[in-house]
Parts: structure tokens; C-alpha cells; sequence
């Protein structure tokens, strides 16, 4: 379906039929929005972003930017973070339970869970970083946009990172009264049930609530139980308070929480014929067979007795607070998150295969996180100066622990009729302080000079237990290490003309060392990963053409990674290590409105990712395929009276990857797309609309994450198959 454009179009003759999707099928993407009041509406219309801390149009960005706006964020388009993915050039979003999304952006990215961890791709939410990945898969709804950032962002972001930002927007309190209240209904008895009111409650203060009620049934089945899996039921409220104190300042109070409450995932055991699975597939055969018996027949099926569960409560609370003065704008953001989480899982995705192996998991967190950022920007010179200083906090407390009970059967080569107990504790806390500014100065007319430093303390303080049976191999008490890092950024830009930019950019990205989890060996448990030091070059162009009916932007990347810190599954055994990186790339970016009411579209990437020296010298990175594209178009047309149909179409295809820094083939993702279309109408007075929807309409088998498995084959869990359905809004 239409996704990252939102084209509110006026109207158009009739609907052209195959021709158009020809078009449609030959684009790349990016995106669009209304246009405002006054521009030329069948031309793409601007869209304002603060990717450097201050107002500016998209495309006097010179970074690698994509831009999805509100209207795109429905339960027929995107309605989580991972749904980006499929309209970001060289974004990949796999999940392995409900608190470990795990992103990727260029190839970069990690799946370490430790306590201690830090994201490598980082979530903001209205700009309040997201210390811990379970609290950044929230629900999306009521949003403005989306900014995703690819490349590292060692400057302008709390907690620098070394793969990308994304950053997402909440819509502010207006001042008029206003709400809408929104009904969706679908198959897997899909029930969502949004809305927000907004207005005025007192003089220079308003106020805004807004409510997401999410539930569908599991489109995953335990055979065994006879029980749904992979299900959704989703709780989410945001309330706003802005306050107008004078002409000057202004300050914005923002309250969320959010509750999930699932019956957890089930776990489907495939490639049983694949080269590099366990044991050389010697038991694959009697998996096989166990399967059969057990009555799995298709992959969305699983078999195990324990009645698995995800549960997660998640939220916080931020004050924002600006001042304008006669020379620079101060702002101020104070932030608390908190999440918890927890989940129990049979990870093999079927009782111990031939009385082989049986693994259970059951993990959790408590997180309590602390963020201060107090900045000043201003603007000297005739306006030809910008720039913006500040100061940025974190204090980080995470509880964590792990049971991995392990069962040995008769038929296993360890030993027989065994249960082997394994439990973690991590008690973590994470403080940083950083000190960072910019510069961009228009020294010639149409070239900038940008200059952007950021230092950075970070220390990580953690008590690690592990016990084995009855047999506490460690307890270790306040180990602690601390890093400084300075990173740094210049970028060039020439405005070639009033709708063309050329840029070139070096940027570097640090992550802070980490103490591992779940490690078996205490020296290994004292002993963390070295940081992450990314540095990026980059040149790229954003240009528009025929009076703004068609855009493109084009980047070209070299990135390397010194000591990414990868944590993989070796048989029953976790190990974390550094590892280099390096990845090439091509990003392209192509929208074109040929005539009013329409619009087609799409994105290309492309990746050179390897791993350079250690283990996995020359093998691909893990998460990362060579090559990704998007298509989509959108049709809107005049019903009589001022109403309005619109027809959207968008396809999105991914290269293989191997989920696996081993490059295993057992390990390999195959090649996917994703087929999305709707239909929507809206009444003459704006009103109302209703829209027919479908996702996923080829109901291709997408894996969204596997482990190979202990036995054989690997142990996968899919993203969601074939859905549709029917959403209305009433606005009042």
C-alpha cells in the first residue's frame, strides 16, 4: 500500500489503469505530504525536518535522510517501528522476542542484550533518547513524521551511534479544539480502536490525550496446546500538557505508557536439508519425523508444552522547555523511561526432538533511565551562521536475569537424562556525560561549511552472577570501566541551484565497551567488548526538477567499523567479540508527480558488507543483503461535491542475507517482498473517510528471525502472513 507519501491531491480526470503501474513499477521512493495552502498542490510539497537541531526543508538536509510522515502511520500502512523498514533504503528490522527488536541500518548493527548494552541503531522519541531496545518497539499512532538518520551520528544525538538515528515525532496540542476517533477491523480478528482530543483548557495552555487500543488473534498455532501464538494486545495513552508561559517561553509536558500482554512466539524448526546445521543434519531426519508425529504441517505451526508468554509495560515522562532570547534559542529537555519486561519460550519450537535436546527461556528486565540535554542555537551573519552548542546526561539503572533450563534426553551425545539449570543476574548501571556543538557557515554564496565536534564520557558499573545446577560458577561485584571519545563531523555542501544541493561528508560514530551477558566463563564475564568507532565518508546530491514534479536524491557511502561488537549462539553457548567492518553502498531516492492526483515513486540500496580481519574475515555481514528496493504510487480522483477517492499500490523487495555473522547457509534469509494496496475514500467536508486495505497480500513467508538450531535445521520465527481489513475515522 501507500506508505511513505501522503499526497492529499486535488482532483484528476479518470483513474489510468496498467499504464500507471508500468510508471509506478519503473520509480525508486521518498517523501510527501500535503501541500500547504497556497503552494501547487500537483507538485511535491515541501516537508520541514529538525535532523540538525533547527527547522529546515528535507532537501537542504545534507545527510542521508528518510522522511515518512503522519498520515502514512495507520493500521494499513506502519503501525511499529519495524514496519519502516520496508521504505528505508538499507534499514533491516528483525525481533527475537517481544523486548529485543534488533536494528540495522548499513549493515551495523548489534544483537547484544547485555544490561549494560547500548542500542547501535538508536530510537528517540520527540528527541528523549531509548537506552534500552525493549522500549523502542512501541506502537506508532498520532505522529507527525518519522526522521530516520543512516550513517553513524556522532555529533548532534545523545548516546553517539555508530549505525544511524531513528527519531520519531508526536503531533503537539493544538489550539483549537479538535479529535478524532478511529475503528479498524480485519482478519485474525483484528479489533484497533484510536483517537485523541485536542484544544484549549485554559488561557495559553493546551492540552492533548491520545489512546491506541490494539488486539488481534495469533496467525501462529501451538498444535500441542491448541493454543494461538504470535498474537497482539496492546494498551497505549499519551498526554499533553503545552504551556504558553509568555511570548518567549514555551513549555511542553508529555506523559506515555504502554502495555503489552501476548501469549509469546512460536518457533518453527526449518532447513532441515540445509548445509552447515548442526551435528551435519544427523538428526534432521528424526526432527523430521517427531514433526509429523506431533501433526506440524506448515511452517506457521509449533509443538511444546509450556505455555509460553510476552509481556512488557513501558513509559515515561518529559518536560521540554524553549526560551527564545535576542540571541540564540535555549532548550531544554528532561526526560525519565522505564520498562518492564518478560518472556518464557521454548526456543527449539517443539518438545526435545527425539528426546534429544530441549532448551526453555525465560528473560526479563527492569529499566529505570534518566536523560538531561540543555542546548542553544543561534544564527549571526545575515543569517549565513548557524550553529547550536550543548550539554547532554544519561543515568541508566537495568535489572536483569536469565534461566535457560537445559534438557538432555537418551538419544543426546552429552549426557543422558539430565536437566541442567542455568541462571543470570545483571545489575547495571550506565552513566554518560557529553559536551557537543555545530557550525554551518555560508562563507560563499551557495557553499556551507559545516563543523560538528562532540566528547563524550561514558562508564558502565555491573554485578554479574551466574550459577550452574546447584553450582554458582561467578559472582562478581562492581566491575567497572569507563571510555572518552571525541567525534567529529565536516560536510561541504553547494546549492547549485535553488532546487539542486551537492554535499560531501566525513562523519565519525562511537558506541561505548560493554559487559557481556550470559556468559559461561567468568574471566569472560569481567572482561568487556572495546567500543565501537565508526567513520563514514559520503557524497550525495538532492535535486528537483520540472517546477518540483519530480526529485531525486542519490548518496554514496563508504563506512568502517573498528571492533563491532557481535554476540552470537554457538550450540548451547553464547559468545560475544569484537570484529572490524567495512561497507560500501549506493542510495537512491526517486519521487515524480506527472499530473495532479498522482504520484509514483520508490528507493533503491545497494551494499558491499564485509567483515574484515578475525573469525569471519571477508564473510558478509549478518542482517545485511546487497541489495533492497521499494516501489509505490497513488491515484487521487474526484468523486463530485468535493469528494475523494484515492487508490495506493507499493511494493517493497529485499536480497537475501544470512542472519549469522558465519554465513552458515542454514542461516540464510531468501529473498523477499512485500505486496501492499488500499483504497480509501474521504467525504467533501474532510470529516470522515473510510479505507479498505490489504498487507502482505502474496502471503510470502518472511523469516523476521532464526538461530540455528541445537540439534539441526534452524529455529525461526516469520513476520505476519496475508491481512486486511477496514479502518474509519470521524474527525470533529
Amino acid at each position: 500500500m501507500f506508505t511513505t507519501r501522503n499526497i492529499r491531491s486535488a482532483r484528476a480526470g479518470s483513474l489510468v489503469g496498467s499504464a500507471l503501474l508500468a510508471l509506478a513499477a519503473a520509480a525508486p521512493a521518498g517523501a510527501q505530504d500535503k501541500a500547504p495552502a497556497g503552494e501547487d498542490d500537483s507538485a511535491i510539497s515541501e516537508i520541514i525536518v529538525t535532523a540538525e537541531r533547527r527547522a529546515q526543508s528535507s532537501q537542504d538536509v545534507p545527510l542521508a535522510l528518510t522522511t515518512i510522515t503522519g498520515e502514512a502511520i495507520a493500521p494499513g500502512g506502519i503501525t511499529n517501528v519495524g514496519d519502516i523498514a520496508a521504505v528505508t533504503p538499507n534499514l533491516t528490522v528483525t525481533q527475537f522476542n517481544i523486548g529485543e527488536p534488533q536494528f540495522y541500518l548499513r549493515g551495523i548493527g548489534s544483537t547484544l542484550d547485555s544490561a549494560a548494552a547500548d542500542p547501535t541503531v538508536s530510537v528517540f522519541l520527540d528527541e528523549v533518547y531509548m537506552g534500552r531496545s525493549g522500549g523502542s518497539a512501541f506502537d506508532l499512532y498520532d505522529l507527525d513524521r518519522i526522521e530516520v538518520l543512516r550513517g553513524p551520528q556522532g555529533t548532534l544525538y545523545g548516546r553517539n551511534v555508530t549505525g544511524g538515528a531513528i527519531s520519531v515525532y508526536s503531533k503537539r496540542p493544538s489550539d483549537n479544539f479538535e479529535g478524532k476517533a478511529g475503528l479498524t477491523v480485519g482478519n485474525y480478528g483484528l479489533t484497533v480502536l484510536r483517537g485523541y482530543v485536542t484544544g484549549p483548557l485554559a488561557d495559553g495552555i493546551n492540552g492533548k490525550l491520545s489512546i491506541s487500543r490494539l488486539d488481534r488473534d495469533g496467525y501462529s498455532r501451538n498444535v500441542l496446546l491448541q493454543r494461538d501464538a504470535d498474537d497482539a494486545n496492546t494498551f497505549s495513552v499519551r498526554a499533553q500538557l503545552l504551556a504558553k508561559v509568555s511570548d518567549r517561553t514555551e513549555a511542553i509536558l508529555t506523559g506515555d505508557f504502554s502495555r503489552d500482554r501476548n501469549a509469546g512466539d512460536c518457533r518453527y524448526v526449518g532447513k532441515l536439508d540445509a548445509a552447515g546445521q548442526a551435528f551435519n543434519g544427523l538428526y534432521a531426519p528424526a526432527i523430521a519425523a517427531q514433526q509429523a508425529q506431533l501433526g506440524i504441517t506448515n511452517a506457521r505451526q509449533c509443538a511444546v508444552s509450556l505455555e509460553g508468554f510476552a509481556r512488557r509495560n513501558m513509559g515515561g515522562v518529559s518536560l521540554r522547555i524553549t526560551h527564545d532570547m535576542d540571541w540564540a534559542k535555549l532548550t531544554s529537555i528532561t526526560a525519565y523511561r522505564g520498562t518492564k519486561y518478560a518472556w518464557f519460550q521454548e526456543l527449539g519450537g517443539m518438545d526435545v526432538p527425539p528426546a534429544f535436546v530441549s532448551v526453555e527461556d525465560n528473560e526479563g528486565e527492569t529499566s529505570a533511565q534518566w536523560t538531561q540535554e540543555i542546548r542553544l542555537n543561534g544564527a549571526a551573519m545575515a543569517d549565513r551562521l548557524n550553529w547550536v552548542v550543548g550539554l547532554y546526561g544519561l543515568h541508566d539503572h537495568v535489572d536483569r536475569f536469565a534461566n535457560v533450563p537445559i534438557r538432555f534426553g537418551p538419544t543426546s551425545p552429552f549426557n543422558t537424562n539430565v536437566f541442567l539449570d542455568r541462571y543470570w543476574l545483571q545489575d547495571a548501571t550506565s552513566k554518560s556525560a557529553a559536551v557537543f556543538g555545530q557550525a554551518t557557515w555560508e562563507f560563499i554564496d551557495g557553499f556551507s561549511l559545516t563543523l560538528g565536534g562532540r566528547y563524550t564520557y561514558d562508564k558502565k558499573i555491573i554485578d554479574q552472577f551466574y550459577r550452574q545446577g546447584a553450582t554458582t560458577v561467578y559472582d562478581l561485584k562492581d566491575l567497572s570501566k569507563s571510555w572518552t571519545r571525541f567525534t567529529g563531523r565536516v560536510t561541504l555542501d553547494w546549492k547549485i541551484s535553488r532546487d539542486i544541493m551537492a554535499y560531501a561528508t566525513f562523519s565519525q560514530g562511537y558506541k561505548s565497551g560493554v559487559f557481556i551477558s550470559q556468559s559461561t566463563s567468568g574471566p569472560a564475564a569481567a572482561t568487556p567488548l572495546e567500543p565501537e568507532d565508526a567513520r563514514n565518508w559520503e557524497a550525495g546530491i538532492k535535486s528537483q526538477f520540472l517546477d518540483r514534479h519530480v526529485q531525486l536524491n542519490v548518496s554514496v557511502f563508504d563506512l568502517s567499523v573498528k571492533n563491532l561488537q557481535l554476540f552470537r549462539l554457538v550450540g548451547l553457548t553464547l559468545f560475544s567479540e569484537n570484529s572490524d567492518a567495512r561497507v560500501k553502498g549506493l542510495e537512491a531516492d526517486l519521487q515524480v508527480v506527472p499530473m495532479r492526483g498522482l504520484h509514483v515513486g520508490g528507493s533503491l540500496s545497494l551494499l558491499d558488507p564485509k567483515y574484515r580481519g578475525g573469525t569471519f574475515d571477508g564473510k558478509l555481514l549478518a542482517r545485511a543483503p546487497k541489495w533492497k528496493y521499494s516501489l509505490d504510487g497513488s491515484y487521487s480522483f474526484d468523486l463530485g461535491d468535493d469528494a475523494e477517492m484515492t487508490a495506493g499500490v507499493s511494493f517493497s523487495r529485499s536480497g537475501d542475507y544470512f542472519m549469522e555473522a558465519t554465513n552458515l547457509e542454514v542461516s540464510r534469509v531468501k529473498a523477499y517482498g512485500y505486496l501492499d494496496a488500499s483504497l480509501k475514500y474521504t467525504s467533501a467536508d474532510d470529516r470522515w473517510d473510510i479505507a479498505l486495505w490489504g498487507k502482505n497480500l502474496t502471503n510470502e513467508l518472511v523469516v523476521k528471525h532464526s538461530i540455528i538450531g541445537t540439534a539441526g535445521g534452524s529455529v525461526e520465527l516469520y513476520a505476519p502472513p496475508r491481512t486486511y481489513g477496514v479502518t474509519a475515522n470521524r474527525r470533529f
